[in-house]
């Protein structure tokens, strides 16, 4: 195994290895910490409680503590890039929006460089997690300290314009003296390709991925009965009603069907979705709100019950980790094309529709998997081998730990 033995790894996370959030590094850590004598996580935010991180991660506290949001506002107005932004782009001046994410992002970044400046030194790989902030302060640290290798990885709130009303600080200054970005889809490379003057040296696909628990979930043979799962947050977004008005049509055309549907996940639309629930489901629909469950507790319902298929008709997506975790245990999944739903589901190892498609074609498309389920054991292996070859932990963090301790 490699090692780096030239330069240690400054990890920088929102609030990671805080809280409950960035779920995915508590994986990746476990790579980085072996090919890096050490590697040092600096979040930004500190709140609840901290997770468990190998022996040879050290986690810098100093600069949460040291610092406010009232701070970061201060220091956006000391630098010369907040300005020259303004100035390109006078559009900000008449948008609070536009304004308040150039403020936070100089300003964190503004910060956190000077924290750098007094605290590490050019031996180290700057990594941030996001692009943020720390990123800013990566790239003054490169232009006023001396050249360093500053990497990040960019995933979709952090990556298009038409999540962000159009405006993202900074881009392509920050961008032209980057060592490397990370997209995590093949969607997220081609946008930075199409919108930044960036060459394919400086661009990496990086997929995140889920371990393999070693679950085979079982499809049920039983013609009838039928077992569908979802995961997510319940909010309009999600169109939780979607799957309910699917639901019922399916059932209805399939009176002698008993159909078993589980809900894990809750939100802020959880009580108007379940008294929908109620009032449109037929009564061969069975249904179950299962609420939050931690991850292990997913898992074990995977391992522990009959799924058929897993649904989401969500109207906006990155590539979800549910998706990568039921596809895992050889669950298929229905999904809709939006966002980068089409890098993990296509109609071999389940089923994608249209992102417009209204709740009678997903009934449609639910009936005929409902009446041969023969075709689901086809999608159920593909489901397991499109996992394996692009979302398995294993492979996608070792190659990128290796990739980041030989810059």
């Amino acid at each position: 195994m490699l090692r780096s033995m030239k330069k240690n790894l400054i990890l920088f996370t929102v609030s990671y290895p805080y809280g409950n959030k960035e779920q995915f590094l508590e994986t990746e850590i476990l790579y980085l910490s072996k090919y890096f004598k050490k590697v040092t996580v600096i979040p930004v935010f500190i709140g609840g409680h901290k997770r468990e991180v190998p022996e040879n991660i050290i986690v810098d506290t100093g600069f949460a503590y040291r610092n406010s949001n009232i701070k970061f506002a201060f220091s956006s107005l000391v630098t010369i890039y907040t300005y020259n932004e303004i100035l390109s782009n006078l559009s900000i001046i008449f948008s609070i929006k536009k304004l308040q994410r150039l403020i936070s992002f100089t300003g964190r970044g503004v910060a956190l460089f000077k924290y750098l400046k007094s605290n590490y030194s050019v031996e180290n790989i700057f990594y941030s997690y996001w692009f943020n902030g720390a990123v800013f302060a990566s790239f003054l640290y490169d232009q006023k300290i001396t050249k360093i290798d500053y990497v990040t990885r960019v995933h979709g709130s952090d990556l298009y314009l038409d999540q962000n009303n159009g405006y993202l600080p900074l881009r392509p200054t920050v961008l032209e003296n980057i060592k490397k970005i990370f997209p995590i889809s093949q969607d997220g490379y081609n946008y930075l390709m199409q919108h930044y003057r960036l060459s394919k040296q400086q661009i990496s696909l990086s997929r995140l991925g889920t371990s393999d628990r070693g679950i085979t979930t079982q499809m049920s043979y039983d013609p009838k009965s039928f077992y569908i799962v979802s995961c997510s947050h319940i909010s309009q977004v999600k169109r939780l009603d979607l799957i309910i008005k699917s639901l019922a049509s399916v059932a209805q055309k399939n009176p002698t069907i008993t159909f078993y549907w589980t809900h894990i996940g809750t939100g802020e639309k959880y009580h108007k979705i379940k008294d929908l629930a109620e009032k449109m489901l037929p009564k061969n629909v069975a249904t179950k709100f299962l609420g939050n469950l931690n991850n292990k507790d997913v898992f074990n319902f995977y391992k522990n019950h009959f799924v058929d298929i897993f649904i989401n008709t969500s109207i906006s997506e990155g590539i979800p980790v549910t998706f990568m975790e039921a596809m895992s245990c050889s669950i298929p999944v229905l999904a809709l094309d939006v966002g980068g739903v089409s890098e993990i589901v296509n109609n071999d190892n389940g089923i994608l529709l249209d992102k417009k498609a209204s709740y009678d074609t997903i009934a449609e498309a639910l009936h005929r998997v409902v009446n041969d389920k023969s075709l689901l054991a086809v999608k159920k292996n593909h489901a397991r081998e499109c996992w394996n070859q692009n979302y398995n932990a294993e492979h996608n963090y070792r190659v990128f730990a290796e990739t980041l301790s030989v810059l």
